[in-house]
């Protein structure tokens, strides 16, 4: 009988240690509340090191750490908006450089008509020379254009300044101020600028 009375004992020590041990058995089926408790922080007791208070100091350092590096990465982005913006405005910047300037509508100012050159005192230009050259130059006609651009006496644009023509006038100076500049020549001794090909 005290045999059977220790065998009793013995399997009810087995089966409650069955039912508390965690994670095993019943201790699974429990209710869904009592799931959706936190679990109770637990210090290994193989760990002595591991406290409670060492526990939550950790925590506290490795939440610390998170804060400081989602701190970094808003600064980072921060910093990628500016510069990205400013690279915006250096863009818009370059493009207002570049736009063509508005086309003004008024016409430029004419310039003033040039004085005519001192006269020589001498009227070469109604002489046989110079009617002779007129007609062996351009046939007589005081025009400036393409394959004329020397007017009547074919001038070159530096024959025309060294006798008293102005840069201004040359290509555009009208029959008078033609003809005073190849009175000028003539009698500055230059005749040789076109008898010598003329044959006049």
């Amino acid at each position: 009988m005290a045999g059977l009375s220790i065998a009793a004992a013995a399997l009810a020590g087995i089966a409650a240690a069955f039912v508390f041990l965690p994670g095993s058995g019943p201790a699974q089926a429990a209710p869904d509340s009592a799931l959706a408790k936190p679990p109770a922080v637990t210090v290994p007791t193989n760990r002595p090191e591991v406290t409670p208070n060492r526990l939550a100091a950790t925590m506290h350092k490795a939440s610390a750490q998170l804060e400081t590096r989602a701190a970094a990465a808003r600064a980072r982005a921060a910093a990628h908006r500016r510069h990205l913006a400013q690279i915006a405005a250096q863009k818009r910047a370059q493009q207002e450089q570049q736009a063509p300037a508005p086309v003004s509508t008024t016409p430029p100012p004419s310039p003033p008509p040039s004085s005519p050159p001192p006269s020589s005192g001498t009227d070469a230009a109604h002489s046989a020379l110079g009617i002779c050259i007129r007609n062996a130059e351009e046939g007589g006609s005081y025009a400036w254009g393409p394959g004329n651009g020397g007017g009547a006496y074919q001038f070159l644009e530096s024959t025309w300044e060294h006798y008293g023509g102005a840069a201004s006038e040359f290509g555009v100076a009208g029959p008078a101020y033609q003809d005073q500049i190849f009175d000028n020549a003539i009698a500055a001794g230059g005749a040789s600028n076109w008898t010598n090909y003329d044959g006049c």
